[in-house]
């Protein structure tokens, strides 16, 4: 008898559970969410899909920038969203390359504890035959828990741009699979790791100016087990995930200018942090461009580890995009292309869990004739309900282009010759 009442009580308790999770779920779940991933195309498919690529700047038989964005839907953590782009290029470009310009993740039903997040341009080539001339390339996007089970999206935002060759006097390096940097950073070491690169000696020549193209991020908590308390039983693949409190990036080089032996140098810094300091891989990758067309004009962003919990806090609800727009004056170049090379997006008060990360730069102007250029920031970094706020910060470095002087042209002499009478 006390065995039969004993197995009623038990499933009276699993039945009001199971009840009341579903209930809590259906009323916090904002609508939003409740997007179902769209099915998965090829890549063949997406060559046919167009994007929102838009001209910002072109020079006739010189000089294009365009930017532009596109999306990708996939059902699950376990795979990442691999995005294949194809940018028309007018016929007189022979050189081109492509630039991370931001990147928006998002889960598309849940809010979860992170394992990795990835956004990434794994591969760039300009290909020109007597049909066509386009710039081609591959982005590689992840959000997942340790689960991987949850469907996401991956915006990522690009600026791309091409040249002629006898106009432009400029040489990319590590174009194809862009130039990759990595590091296991311990949380013994601190928050920040810290990733160099150093090239071939002789690489940059003369006082050829120098500039990193950023290309992605790859961060990934530690391949730890962990084991949460929950209806599905642990398996041993199951890595451990985090709520997040700070995502950053910066990257700098020594300087414009070469070693004395050529070699091209630069740092790349990033933080990967819950509430404590945990254990991370961290990936990324550049694309170098020097010559004597190259100018640079760099801007500062400090990296600094948020602590646990900051006071006061801000309860408000802020989990909307945040868009501002800026105004740089004083750039003496034909041509101008603002990289994004360093960012930082920072949960108010302490760790969340994540619904939606992400920061692009759009909407680029340029005006040579009054040497000003003005883009837009956006970022968004959300919980379910998007409370507490957040906070980002960003850095903007100019990548600048001088046309090759054109050579004096020869006067002719004309000489008359007086005959005597």
């Amino acid at each position: 008898m006390y065995c039969h009442l004993f197995r009623f009580i038990l499933s009276f308790l699993v039945i009001c559970l199971l009840f009341s999770c579903a209930s809590k779920s259906a009323i916090e779940r904002p609508a939003v969410l409740a997007e179902k991933p769209a099915e998965p195309i090829s890549f063949f498919q997406q060559l046919t899909v167009k994007s929102n690529d838009k001209t910002v700047l072109e020079d006739h038989g010189n000089f294009i920038l365009i930017e532009g964005s596109k999306c990708l839907q996939q059902d699950n953590g376990a795979e990442a969203a691999v995005i294949v782009q194809r940018i028309e290029m007018p016929d007189y470009v022979d050189h081109g390359t492509v630039a991370l310009s931001g990147w928006d993740l998002r889960f598309l039903q849940h809010d979860r504890e992170v394992h990795s997040m990835r956004a990434d341009i794994t591969r760039s080539k300009l290909v020109k035959n007597n049909a066509a001339t386009f710039l081609a390339f591959e982005a590689q996007g992840k959000l997942n828990d340790q689960e991987q089970k949850d469907a996401f999206e991956f915006c990522v935002f690009y600026s791309a741009f091409g040249y002629r060759a006898a106009t432009i006097d400029a040489m990319t390096e590590g174009d194809h699979d862009g130039i990759e940097t990595a590091v296991m950073q311990s949380k013994n070491k601190g928050a920040v790791a810290v990733l160099e690169y150093k090239g071939d000696r002789g690489t940059l020549r003369g006082n050829e100016t120098m500039t990193a193209i950023p290309r992605g991020f790859d961060f990934q908590f530690s391949n730890s087990f962990e084991c949460e308390l929950r209806m599905v039983p642990c398996k041993w693949k199951d890595r451990v995930d985090h709520r997040l409190l700070q995502i950053a990036y910066n990257l700098s080089q020594t300087g414009s200018l070469p070693t004395l032996d050529g070699t091209p140098q630069w740092v790349a810094q990033t933080i990967f942090k819950a509430n404590t300091t945990q254990s991370y891989h961290a990936k990324t990758r550049a694309a170098l461009i020097h010559g004597h067309s190259v100018k640079l004009r760099a801007d500062f962003l400090a990296l600094n580890p948020r602590m646990e919990k900051n006071d006061p806090c801000r309860k408000n609800s802020e989990g909307v995009v945040r868009t501002q727009t800026y105004r740089i004056t004083d750039l003496s170049y034909d041509y101008a292309i603002p990289l994004l090379t360093g960012w930082e997006l920072v949960n108010d008060c302490e760790h969340q869990k994540v619904q939606r990360a992400g920061i692009w730069l759009h909407d680029i102007r340029f005006d040579a004739k009054r040497a000003t250029m003005e883009y837009s920031l956006s970022s968004i970094l959300r919980d379910h309900d998007g409370a507490p706020g957040f906070s980002a910060a960003h850095r903007v470095t100019i990548l600048g282009f001088n046309r090759i002087p054109s050579p004096p042209q020869q006067v002719p002499l004309n000489i008359l010759i007086r005959e005597q009478e």
